[in-house]
């Protein structure tokens, strides 16, 4: 007999043992892709390490004076979401940008970070790339003539998520963006040469090589090609001045793979990443998703939607100091309707309020002192401000500490075509609206943070104020403050958080509530439902046992006495309260686990479920339902998506093995308190209420979470990927099924039973705890074998 124990305990390890082997090797298969083979790229340790630790070229004998040399000006904006649905917003705001803001600024380059249409059907469930919404896309660009400037290179676009919904690949023919877009390419680079330095702006294409339909494309990712591909392109710009890196997802929502070089390795050359597809969230919570990465030497800047919110946002690199204000589109309201959709024509130019940005003295939240020659703020005699207005600008007030300036500011700006300029389109100027005001930074240079505030009045009236602080002493940016409205979001890495999170639950769920107590059951109690009875009840006496100590404690801690040197006394008795009442809790849940165990129509289910979870697609099912039949289908595993015979190692997988686990887990902890004997849980011999799992509230917040956090996600998944995701949806639609069938059978079918029962379905010592359940009625195999 007990070799059979042993037998069946060992089998038990093995079984699991092996279901996890093979789930490594499916983790180490979905991630194949991010890591390269072993080869060579022709670059030497040395000659990377060389790249890497290069120092940007610089001219230290610039000085920031009162001239408007020395200045590059872009825009950046991002989440267009052209729409033949939503009639507000979208097509009119970038319409708008175009033909309102664009010229106003006149900058050198405009860059848009994706997410240019939206990719939604009419009721926003289901997604493909609508044709009416690219088209659309284009004629705005062709009507504005942004693409046609500067031999090309002034409007720059590339894809976001919903650019790549519903895509089998980049060469698809439902790749929109590869005909109808300013780039047409996966990724870009673009230097700027200008006579005092050359720039670089390089775009990376993070979309999934196949673009699955939404859901299931949020998370973006660079495998080991496409690392490779952005490696070559910043070790072409190593001699540029500052290189902005684009991407529409921020880095906190990247995977990425490695050939030669971390991306943190690569970042070190990066000035700024510049992105987008977070829309400020809600709530104000991404109001401002901007970071600083010190450890890589680059600032991270999300900007906010065009879509809803329309706003843009103006960079100005003046002698090699980066600064930037975000604007909002003067529209007479946000989001601004648009009942023509995408019939809406080019708008007229609105009036545009003075936008005001300050380039000297440096704004101290944004630092970059691997990056930026900041002796040169010190050095300075003049402050420098950008002043762009649709009227004639009439005053420019300048105060330090709100302390106006003797002197006045004063206009040194100009208006001018660069020597990359299209000779035959009149449209290539650059503006450079300078003003500056004399200043003695070392009144100012004192350790202590100061700001600077200007004012800029149009003849039209409208005014513009733009404060900024400023620390001549620092070394290394002020602190942002904004953990609360999307910094906290911008430095975490969900690839770690849904990883570790999904992984250590999952096996805190498998260990605890499947294998241990199977494993006690088997190797504890001898095969005899008697003695499985007999341990039941004497942990049934246990149990109240320490209830009636918990009251104990209780009563002294009401009863002590509250004076002033009863502090210490009182921590005392509330935390071995505390340590009381979890103890009875994991006793009660540990007991009511080992006869879940006993139970093999209940315990051999869950059983699979957790190991298919590690071993199984979550689901199967048509995951780009305009591919034809061989790239349609794909495999959605807990560590990636195989699809036409190719990983794709998307974040995407691992927040839908999270939700599936968080799921059995909650099912894992009820369904043995609702398959226990009743008499378990009444820990008062005059106990007068039912046990808080078998009250009315309880099982209604059961079935809600059954029918919203499972069911309706399972019906989303079968409308948007097919049927075939309820009959091969093991993590999800068979996992749902069963929840169904055990808790209808083990809580819902039984009426509410009154409380004063309780005492009539207690346990007392030798004898057998009664249970109004199916799950004592011939179901129990006390220890299996």
């Amino acid at each position: 007999m007990e070799k059979r124990r042993l037998a069946h305990a060992a089998g038990l390890v093995v079984l699991t043992a092996l279901c996890w082997a093979y789930g490594f090797r499916l983790f180490r298969a979905a991630n194949g892709p991010l890591v390269a083979a072993q080869q060579s790229d022709g670059a030497s340790p040395e000659r990377r390490q060389a790249a890497d630790t290069a120092e940007r070229p610089s001219s230290d004998s610039a000085v920031l004076g009162d001239s408007s040399d020395g200045i590059l000006t872009f825009m950046h904006a991002s989440d267009v979401h052209i729409s033949r649905f939503v009639a507000a917003g979208g097509l009119v705001h970038f319409q708008h940008l175009l033909h309102t803001a664009v010229p106003l600024i006149a900058p050198r380059v405009v860059v848009v970070t994706g997410d240019l249409t939206d990719g939604k059907d009419r009721r926003r469930l289901t997604s493909t790339q609508q044709a009416d919404e690219w088209a659309a896309y284009r004629r705005a660009l062709d009507g504005a003539g942004v693409t046609r400037r500067f031999n090309g290179t002034f409007y720059r676009d590339q894809r976001g998520n919903h650019d790549c919904f519903d895509v089998a690949g980049f060469d698809s023919p439902a790749n929109m963006y590869r005909t109808h877009s300013a780039v047409g390419t996966a990724g870009y680079s673009l230097h700027i040469r200008a006579p005092f330095g050359t720039y670089s702006f390089v775009a990376v294409d993070a979309c999934p090589r196949r673009g699955f339909a939404r859901p299931l494309n949020f998370f973006g990712y660079l495998d080991a090609r496409a690392m490779r591909e952005l490696e070559a392109r910043i070790d072409e710009a190593s001699e540029s001045r500052h290189l902005f890196l684009l991407n529409h997802y921020p880095v906190s929502t990247m995977v990425f793979g490695r050939h030669g070089r971390s991306f943190g390795e690569l970042a070190r050359r990066v000035s700024v990443v510049l992105c987008g597809h977070l829309h400020q969230l809600v709530g104000g919570i991404g109001s401002q998703l901007q970071t600083y990465r010190a450890r890589d030497g680059y600032w991270e800047l999300e900007v906010g939607d065009l879509k809803d919110h329309a706003v843009y946002r103006v960079f100005a690199v003046d002698h090699d100091l980066v600064s930037f204000v975000d604007v909002t589109l003067p529209l007479p309201r946000i989001p601004m309707p648009n009942p023509d959709l995408l019939r809406a024509a080019a708008p007229a130019r609105l009036p545009h309020p003075p936008v005001v940005l300050i380039t000297n003295p440096k704004d101290a939240r944004y630092l970059l002192p691997a990056h930026e020659p900041l002796h040169r703020v010190r050095s300075s005699s003049f402050i420098r401000v950008l002043v762009w207005a649709d009227a004639p600008v009439v005053s420019v007030a300048v105060a330090i500490d709100g302390v106006a300036l003797a002197h006045p500011a004063e206009y040194r700006g100009k208006r001018e075509r660069p020597a990359d300029a299209d000779a035959a389109d009149s449209d290539d100027v650059v503006a450079t609206p300078l003003w500056v005001a004399p200043w003695d930074p070392a009144a100012y240079d004192d350790g202590r943070p100061h700001v600077v505030a200007v004012t800029a009045t149009d003849a039209d009236g409208k005014t513009t104020t733009a404060r900024v602080p400023f620390d001549l002493a620092a070394a290394a940016p002020a602190p942002l403050r904004n953990a609360a409205r999307g910094g906290w979001i911008m430095r975490r890495s969900f690839a770690a958080i849904l990883t570790t999170s999904a992984t250590a639950s999952y096996l805190l769920a498998a260990v605890l509530l499947v294998l241990a107590p199977r494993l006690f059951l088997t190797l504890r109690l001898p095969r005899s439902a008697t003695v499985l009875a007999a341990w039941i009840a004497r942990r049934a006496v246990a149990h109240r046992e320490a209830a009636a100590r918990l009251r104990r404690l209780r009563a002294a801690l009401l009863r002590h006495p509250r004076r002033r040197d009863a502090g210490l006394p009182l921590l005392k008795l509330a935390l071995g309260l505390a340590a009381a009442w979890a103890r009875l809790v994991v006793a009660v849940q540990f007991t009511a686990q080992v006869h879940f165990a006993a139970v093999g129509w209940l315990f051999w289910p869950a059983y699979f479920f957790t190991m298919a979870l590690a071993t199984l697609p979550i689901f199967t099912g048509r995951l780009i339902p305009s591919a034809g039949p061989a790239d349609a289908v794909g495999h959605v595993y807990a560590y990636g998506i195989f699809i036409a015979g190719d990983w794709v190692p998307l974040l995407d997988s691992w927040s839908y093995a999270l939700a599936s686990v968080i799921s059995l887990t909650l099912l894992l902890l009820y369904l043995p308190l609702a398959a226990a004997p009743a008499g378990l849980f009444c820990l008062s011999p005059s106990a007068s209420r039912l046990p808080w799992h078998r009250r009315l509230w309880m099982r209604v917040a059961v079935g809600l979470f059954v029918a919203v956090y499972m069911a309706l996600p399972v019906l989303m998944t079968a409308h948007t990927y097919g049927v075939a995701t309820l009959l091969f949806g093991y993590g999800r639609a068979w996992l749902l099924a069963a929840a169904a069938v055990a808790l209808y059978l083990l809580d819902w079918r039984r009426p509410v039973l009154d409380g004063s029962r309780c005492s009539a379905l207690s346990v007392s010592p030798g004898s057998t705890p009664s249970s109004p359940q199916p799950a004592n009625e011939g179901g129990s195999e006390a220890a299996p074998r």
